[in-house]
């Protein structure tokens, strides 16, 4: 696979949320045709929206509860605090490599450790840091795109309130995750009127004054089958809106391939046109300029009856051609 500024030109099958069109793709700008061609399928770069790149120190931990895991004192953030910002940094490195090379070139992430935390992500392409900072008078000061909060029950409300408030201020985003293993934190978080959120698996009797807010909403579903908390009617509910995402989660448990996550979903949800655009709304979303994937059709899209199925279900790096941004 190969990663390019611009093309001498391909001709084929483009994918995007509009559906199908036959044109050509030259230095990066796609032109519709009457002609049908095949060889070749065009699709937007993926965005992946929600991940903990820096996770990816450790990865494959043993099966435990969400609780003991990933919460704030658990499995993972004592392994964070025995790794240095570089190595965290060269692991991020390293699993963005693999992302990109599957067609994945955007990454929102949440990235822990206030101000020093942010020396993990800091300048590597791709990557949309929201931190996550310690007390007010950090997140005066910190420098990303935005704030980046696990769920409500893990912090002090006065402080999220606060928070919320310099975001707006500083135009920053403001995130957070909320009914990933109960319904218990969606009150407030939806109290917080925040930019986006994470998950709301556990909850889709409570998903709607979200959707009439606009909120856009991220599943992660993969990360749901591991902690037990799958739940296909939250994903039905949620395929059917507009400002539906999805994301890989936790670096440490799968890596952040677009591609990857769109196969497991389509196996749960068997929607496939709403879960590809799923992983790729978030460009436009989150003001991000596409690329697009170039995938030859030799391999594993060879005999295809329904390219987005197969795109969804089958495709991998070794159909991707190259990357053009």
């Amino acid at each position: 696979m190969k990663t390019r500024a611009s093309s001498s030109g391909y001709r084929g099958v483009l994918i995007d949320e509009n559906g199908i069109r036959h044109g050509s793709i030259f230095e990066g700008r796609f032109e519709e045709s009457r002609s049908e061609y095949s060889d070749y399928i065009f699709t937007p770069t993926f965005f992946n929206a929600h991940t903990h790149l820096g996770d990816a120190i450790g990865k494959d931990p043993p099966f435990l509860d969400l609780k003991t895991l990933v919460a704030p004192g658990g499995y993972k953030f004592k392994l964070l605090t025995l790794n240095s910002p570089e190595d965290l940094r060269k692991a991020v490195i390293h699993e963005i490599e693999i992302a990109k090379s599957s067609g994945t070139l955007f990454f929102l992430d949440f990235r822990e450790g206030g101000i020093e935390g942010l020396k993990v992500t800091k300048g590597i392409e791709g990557v949309i840091t929201l931190g996550r900072p310690n007390s007010l008078e950090e997140s005066e000061k910190i420098n990303c795109n935005g704030f980046g909060m696990s769920s409500v029950r893990d912090h002090d409300l006065e402080f999220l309130f606060e928070l919320r408030k310099i975001a707006k201020k500083r135009g920053l985003i403001f995130a957070i995750h909320t009914g990933e293993a109960d319904c218990e934190d969606v009150e407030k978080a939806l109290e917080l009127e925040p930019d986006f959120l994470v998950h709301m698996n556990s909850c889709p009797e409570l998903i709607k004054p979200f959707i009439e807010e606009e909120i856009p909403i991220v599943s992660c579903i993969r990360s749901n089958a591991f902690f037990g908390l799958l739940n296909p009617k939250a994903y039905t509910i949620l395929s059917e809106y507009e400002n539906w995402l999805l994301g890989t989660d936790n670096a440490m448990l799968f890596n952040p391939s677009m591609l990857d996550e769109m196969k497991f979903a389509s196996l749960i949800l068997r929607k496939d046109f709403e879960i590809f655009k799923a992983g790729i709304r978030g460009s436009k979303l989150f003001n991000q300029r596409n690329g697009y994937v170039v995938f030859h059709r030799r391999r594993n899209l060879k005999n295809s009856k329904n390219l987005v199925s197969s795109l969804v279900r089958r495709a991998t790096a070794e159909d991707i051609e190259c990357v053009l941004f």
